[in-house]
């Protein structure tokens, strides 16, 4: 069973962003973290003050092997969803560097939940497999 890290950001009292994160070992917790963001009023928030919150979910290594997703708030029930997936980081983050990434576009809160079920199902080199 993967132990996921989610990083998340969005206000608490006032106009500055809050840096909130926690490590999850099932979906379904994974799940009641987006559920419970105030998706409404930081949507208001981003379009006032011009900067917003978002989500990273990260499982393995972020110097190492790994794999995250980062799900961007856009509207109400939504948000644009990518996926960076890396084997092998490479000296200096370059040479001989094995990694892909995914754009997936604007989703549903519930599509993106679908794919971040993925973190959980599958370790990184098959997800990489899946991807590249």
């Amino acid at each position: 069973m993967a132990l996921v890290k989610v990083f998340y950001q969005h206000r608490v009292d006032g106009t500055e962003l809050v840096n909130h994160e926690k490590e999850v070992k099932l979906h379904r917790d994974l799940c009641e973290i987006i559920d419970s963001y105030p998706w409404i009023k930081e949507l208001e928030l981003t379009e006032q003050l011009g900067e917003g919150g978002g989500f990273y979910f990260l499982v393995g290594d972020k110097d190492g092997q790994h794999a995250s997703y980062q799900f961007t708030p856009m509207e109400s029930d939504g948000g644009l969803l990518d996926l960076d997936i890396v084997m092998k980081p490479g000296f200096l983050n370059m040479l001989g560097r094995k990694a892909v990434s995914k754009h997936f576009g604007e989703v549903s809160t519930a599509e993106a939940k679908q794919k971040l079920k993925e973190l959980f199902d599958y370790p990184v080199d098959v997800l990489y497999e899946r991807y590249k």
